[in-house]
């Protein structure tokens, strides 16, 4: 920022400047100002675009931070993981170790035990025993294949017998076969000769039956075939008349899903034109509202990027969750049911952990005595209080609270008073009746009882905070440890109450004081909990006007701020902390000369202008958000009903074609079927009378047939009788000889079945003769090897009696060789166990800490890039302002026309400015004070115009006052303009002190 000294020479320059060019020509003033306004665009797209670089670079190093935090949080446990992994890995190596010597030592003794064993009469024990298992394995063996071969010799005899007992009942079987074939074949040649001589008077009557048979058939076939056209006919024509009804029930049902679907189609058409306009309108809103919210919301990251590039100022605000405002309007005209209570504690545990009091390290030491507070630290406590409300105020469009000094002095009244009555509010609430009193002596409405007592119940002005003195509640990241540290912890409800001490001396403690930072924090959360508590919302709707105060919700409301601290403790035996908040609505004035409705205080001097900025416009994307997403749901809502029409639209168009199509095919077969039914009925009876005809002919031609077959009676049963006997003879004699072909094949396989199984008997018997000697060997063979173990096991028992020691001694080194085997297999595989458990938490620490140094040098990166955009927005919207104010000077010098009258003398001094108008009779040659190089070096002399910049050059070279010709007294006034605009458009007054800083 320039210094006043610079701000004064920069004035000057441009003062200089005007007197040295007036009257100038300025006809190129068009195209400067046109190239002026393309250079302001191009500027402040590229502030934009910075302010756009800097939003996210802010949002990735708050990303990166955190990330950053969790991972150095995880290291502790990470480190304690690998040093855990590495104790019990040691401690494993160790046992490792340690059973390994133990299994040497145990394979030592195991050895020198074994070398003063002699085992050869073990191993004979074990040879002799291996020949006696041999040898009892072949008796067995062989015994069993002996058993085998004579059940199957029993078999094969059982066999045998089976084949002779079926080779003699084939035998027989055939030989009776033969038998009767030889009858048989006598029969047939007698009923041969019977049927030929019968055979030869039955041919010519056979041939005139066949003759009448078959007319008699041709007959029938012919009224048979007529009766099946008929038949076809008659179906033809019922056919044809169910289609022509089942075409005209189609017409009609075609006809009015057709009129049906038209109509619905006009009506969908209507709809989906209805709900298009109705979408189109609300996406036109919606598009505003859009336009409206990232206005809104670039509007707050500039002022919130002003905030945060002042590293002094710690800006507290407060938001209103838009469900908080949607509930209370939903219940704002209803009873209040649980309902009511379960919304409004879910809303305002949104409010409670979006809103959190931002500390100021600088206030920390800025102590406060609450005994004996002073009027500067009341109004700059008051001042922080009352623009949170009016924070919140703004943000659900009520107005917002006057701060005033009357209202102050009745606030510390209130405060004194408390202290005086040693008011326990803790456990009696208001100070009722004192309240009243001290409103009636400030010229306010008092509660008041006929006898003129004041109320000890009721009072219209104060909302009141009780805490602890030297405590203060958690942040919603320290509640939410406490759910972590005790179960039980009920968060939504607890976190309104728990409360922590924080460090201040005893002496501070005894003396009541307390530093600015944290009485701040005391009144952020005081109103925190009266807007977002869990359980009740009648000090909300107070401090906010809502529901049962919205008589307040408009005009003017005085108010202030003050503090009281409790002589004595409470009946809790604590200390409290008593926060009074008091609003005064100007309808509750009835004296303005007792409370003086005109000492207002105004809250610009704490509250600059980003940091109103930045709680109207967040106020504003609030608003506009839920807006949008109401619309934005109101539209899906319309996209989805127009989807369906739609949808519909076209379903009800095929519909309505598939109709058309349906409702002309069936006319056209109703045509087709009217055509054919015109000409069927005069078919049907055409075959009806000629069926008489025919069955009339077939009639005569079965009854000649039968009357020819009643005179051939006779000769007709002889034939039959003959040709039966003949083919059932013939028929017989067929069967047996095939019974005799059978009969032969069994005899011959039972045969060849014989001789088989008399093979097989004889080689079972030979195989028991070589299993039986073979037998006898292995028998002979065991009793020499039962011999051999008898001896070998007497001279091992002789051995192990009498070399008992060494046996113990073996026996004990073997036992112990297999117990340490087994404890060194176990200790190695949980060595190889907690070693891969410590190289893997050795690892995950390794990834821990390289992801930590990775984020480190992000952060790095990201705070130097969120320094240097700062830096660099600055200083353009400081070009910005000085552009805006130079065009102004060069607008305001091209204006200034000729000299006619007197001459005017400007005198530039450090620290000071005036311009002087002399009188007729003031010489011209006067001249102005020295004008340095460092005026005419100034960065803003690029936005001169060319004449001006060209005097300015002149100015600066000759290093001589300039002399004032030809100015009249317009470039005196100018001046002093100059200076006045400069100060409005924020580089300061020429002689004005430094505002304090934000708070």
């Amino acid at each position: 920022m320039k210094s006043k000294n610079s701000k004064l020479m920069y004035v000057s320059a441009a003062v200089l400047a005007a007197g040295s060019v007036a009257g100038v020509n300025t006809q190129n003033a068009h195209a400067a100002e046109v190239q002026k306004q393309a250079d302001k665009n191009a500027a402040q797209k590229t502030i934009d675009q910075n302010q756009k670089d800097l939003t996210q670079t802010q949002d990735q190093l708050n990303k990166a931070q955190t990330e950053h935090d969790d991972a150095v949080r995880k290291t502790s446990d990470a480190q304690a993981n690998v040093l855990t992994a590495d104790s019990n890995n040691q401690s494993a190596q160790n046992v490792l170790a340690n059973a390994q010597d133990q299994l040497k030592t145990a394979q030592d003794a195991q050895a020198k035990a074994q070398a003063n064993y002699d085992a050869s009469y073990e191993n004979n024990v074990k040879s002799a025993q291996n020949d006696v298992n041999k040898a009892n394995a072949d008796v067995q063996t062989t015994q069993e294949q002996i058993n085998a071969q004579n059940s199957k010799q029993s078999e094969a005899l059982s066999n045998q017998k089976g084949q002779e007992a079926a080779l003699k009942t084939n035998t027989e079987t055939l030989n009776k076969t033969n038998e009767e074939i030889s009858k048989t074949q006598g029969q047939v040649q007698q009923a041969q000769k019977t049927y030929d001589d019968v055979n030869k008077a039955y041919q010519p009557v056979k041939a005139e039956l066949d003759k009448q048979a078959k007319e008699a058939q041709d007959a029938q076939k012919a009224a048979q075939e007529n009766a099946k056209e008929l038949t076809q006919a008659q179906n033809e024509l019922k056919t044809e008349q169910d289609t022509a009804n089942k075409a005209a029930e189609t017409i009609n049902n075609a006809q009015a899903k057709l009129n049906s679907d038209t109509e619905a189609l006009n009506g969908a058409k209507s709809e989906l034109s209805s709900k298009q306009k109705q979408a189109s309108d609300l996406t036109s809103q919606r598009d505003q509202v859009a336009k409206d919210l990232q206005a809104a919301q670039t509007k707050m990251n500039t002022a919130k990027a002003e905030l945060d590039a002042d590293k002094d100022a710690v800006v507290n605000t407060m938001v209103m969750p838009q469900v908080y405002k949607d509930t209370v309007k939903k219940w704002s005209t209803k009873d209040h049911t649980d309902n009511y209570y379960k919304e409004m504690e879910a809303a305002s545990w949104i409010g409670w952990t979006q809103n959190e009091y931002k500390h100021n390290e600088a206030e920390k030491n800025h102590m406060v005595d609450l005994k004996h507070m002073s009027r500067a630290d009341q109004i700059e406590l008051n001042k922080f209080g009352i623009d949170l409300i009016n924070q919140l105020r703004r943000q659900i469009g009520v107005d917002p609270w006057t701060f005033n000094e009357s209202a102050l002095d009745f606030a510390n009244a209130i405060a004194d008073r408390y202290v005086k009555d040693d008011w326990d509010s803790d456990a009696n609430h208001h100070d009722s009746e004192a309240i009243n009193e001290l409103a009636h002596k400030y010229g306010l409405h008092s509660a008041m009882h006929r006898d003129g007592s004041f109320s000890k119940s009721s009072q219209y002005y104060e909302n009141m905070m009780t805490d602890r003195f030297g405590e203060t509640e958690p942040t919603y990241a320290q509640a939410q440890q406490m759910v972590k540290d005790y179960p039980n912890f009920d968060l939504h409800k607890e976190a309104y109450n728990v409360s922590l001490t924080y460090s201040h001396s005893q002496d501070d403690y005894n003396n009541r004081l307390d530093d600015m930072d944290h009485l701040k924090n005391q009144v952020y959360n005081a109103i925190k909990r009266f807007v977002f508590n869990y359980n009740e919302w009648m000090h909300a709707y107070g401090i906010l006007s809502q529901d049962f105060f919205d008589y307040s919700a408009k005009g003017k409301n005085y108010a202030a701020i003050s503090f009281s601290a409790k002589p004595t403790p409470n009946h809790w035996g604590d200390d409290d902390l008593q926060l009074h908040f008091i609003n005064v609505h100007e309808s509750m004035v009835l004296d303005p000369k007792v409370f003086n409705v005109n000492a207002n205080i105004p809250l610009d001097s704490h509250n600059s202008d980003a940091d109103k900025q930045y709680s109207e416009s967040l106020a504003q994307v609030n608003e506009l958000s839920a807006k949008k997403s109401n619309l934005d749901n109101q539209i899906s809502g319309l996209t989805k009903s127009i989807s369906d029409l739609t949808s519909r639209i076209n379903d009800l168009t095929k519909s309505i074609s598939d109709s058309n199509k349906t409702l002309e095919a069936a006319k056209a077969t109703k045509a087709d079927a009217d055509k054919k039914i015109a000409v069927l009925p005069g078919r049907v009876q055409e075959l009806k009378d000629k069926q008489a005809s025919l069955d009339k002919a077939q009639s005569k031609a079965e009854a000649d047939l039968a009357t020819y077959q009643a005179k051939n009676k006779d000769l007709l049963a002889q034939f039959n009788t003959a040709k039966s006997n003949l083919d059932k003879l013939t028929a017989k004699l067929n069967d047996l000889n095939s019974a005799k072909s059978k009969a032969e094949s069994a005899v011959a396989e039972s045969k060849a079945n014989l001789d088989k199984a008399t093979s097989e008997l004889s080689a079972i018997s030979s195989r028991l003769d070589e299993l039986n000697a073979k037998l006898s060997t292995a028998k002979t063979t065991k009793e020499q090897a039962d011999a051999n173990l008898a001896k070998a096991k007497a001279a091992y028992d002789e051995y192990v009696s009498t070399h008992k020691d060494v046996i113990d001694n073996l026996n004990k080194a073997n036992s112990e060789l297999a117990d340490k085997t087994k404890a060194y297999n176990e200790a190695k595989e949980d060595a190889a166990k907690t070693n891969k458990e410590y190289q893997a938490a050795q690892d995950e620490l390794t990834k821990l800490n390289n992801h930590i140094e990775d984020l480190s040098t992000a952060i790095t990166n990201y705070e130097s890039k969120i320094k240097q955009l700062n830096t660099t927005i600055n200083k353009q919207k400081a070009d910005q302002k000085r552009a805006a104010l130079d065009a102004q000077i060069n607008k305001a010098l091209d204006n200034v026309s000729s000299p006619k009258h007197a001459a005017t003398t400007t005198s530039v001094q450090a620290g000071t400015s005036s311009s002087v108008v002399s009188d007729a009779a003031a010489s011209t040659t006067q001249r102005s004070e020295v004008l340095t190089n460092s005026v005419v070096r100034s960065n803003n002399a690029s936005v001169l115009s060319p004449q001006t910049k060209k005097l300015v050059a002149q100015a600066n070279a000759s290093k001589n006052s300039l002399p004032q010709t030809g100015a009249n007294d317009k470039l005196s006034v100018f001046a002093a303009l100059a200076g006045l605009s400069l100060a409005s458009l924020g580089l300061g007054s020429l002689i004005g002190d430094k505002k304090r800083k934000r708070n």
